[in-house]
């Protein structure tokens, strides 16, 4: 079991032309936070109390995007964004989670355990009207997963097409995606459709 009591501070700044759709501007987080963690391996049941050990842990997550306009419907969207643990007593249930429409597309949801990780993206988009568009991407990715017993790392990368539209509701995505992780060829049967929705309120 561990239990970890967090301090953090963050930063935020965005500035789109329109942030539902943009064609230009850019956005920044970040986010850093150090807590004093407590780890034991206490079995229930047990009457003997199991050592405690005590640690820091250090995290730092960020996120840039920035949007070039081309010409008077295009727009190439450059993105980073990463996240980074660091403790010496890591579990799986603490890791980060990527893969997925929001982080690696063309892997699946929130299928990678990553303790450390980096994600660029490339994309062109063409804004056929104020809350539509279409777009090609590539994302090449980096994690690794420290909490095992033998380190872990990948550099996957995903890349596909995909659309923006409004409905009634709101902006519907829809993007297909071809992935690559540890160098495995990519095949058209591997494939992943991601599907997103974003409120106007």
């Amino acid at each position: 079991m561990w239990r970890i009591t967090a301090y953090g501070l963050g930063i935020a700044r965005e500035r789109f032309d329109y942030r539902f759709n943009p064609r230009r501007g850019h956005s920044l987080k970040l986010d850093a936070s150090v807590g004093r963690k407590r780890t034991t391996t206490a079995v229930i049941g047990e009457e003997v109390p199991s050592p405690t050990v005590r640690s820091l842990q250090y995290e730092l997550e960020g996120q840039a995007v920035a949007h070039l306009p081309i010409k008077r419907r295009s727009t190439l969207r450059f993105a980073a964004q990463g996240g980074w643990m660091i403790n010496d007593n890591l579990y799986r249930n603490e890791l980060y989670r990527i893969g997925g429409l929001k982080t690696l597309r063309g892997a699946d949801e929130a299928s990678i355990y990553a303790s450390a990780f980096a994600i660029a993206t490339l994309e062109y988009r063409f804004v056929y009207e104020e809350n539509a568009n279409f777009f090609a991407f590539i994302d090449q990715g980096w994690w690794e997963d420290a909490a095992r017993a033998q380190l872990l790392t990948d550099a996957p990368r995903g890349f596909g097409l995909g659309t923006t539209f409004e409905t009634k509701a709101g902006l519907f995505g829809l993007t297909y995606a071809l992935g690559q992780q540890f160098g495995n060829p990519i095949g058209l049967r591997g494939g992943k459709v991601h599907f997103g929705f974003t409120s106007l309120f």
